[in-house]
């Protein structure tokens, strides 16, 4: 049995957040906060970040601070 990488990430992502990154691009939205991504992306990075994960930058941000 062959897997579908593509879905077993579409999957886990609706399981975590209820959406698909796909389904966030569609809307325009950031898959955690679900809020417009293009006010919370400030730099090149954050919007290449966008684009990989539906993430915008101040959520990607906020998961991965250090906890120092």
């Amino acid at each position: 049995m062959k897997v579908n990488m593509d879905d077993v990430k579409d999957n886990l992502s609706r399981a975590a957040t209820g959406m698909t990154k796909a389904e966030a691009h569609a809307q325009g939205i950031c898959i955690e906060c679900k809020q417009p991504w293009q006010p919370k992306t400030h730099t090149d990075a954050g919007q290449r970040e966008y684009q990989i994960s539906g993430v915008c930058e101040e959520c990607f941000d906020r998961l991965f601070a250090d906890e120092d």
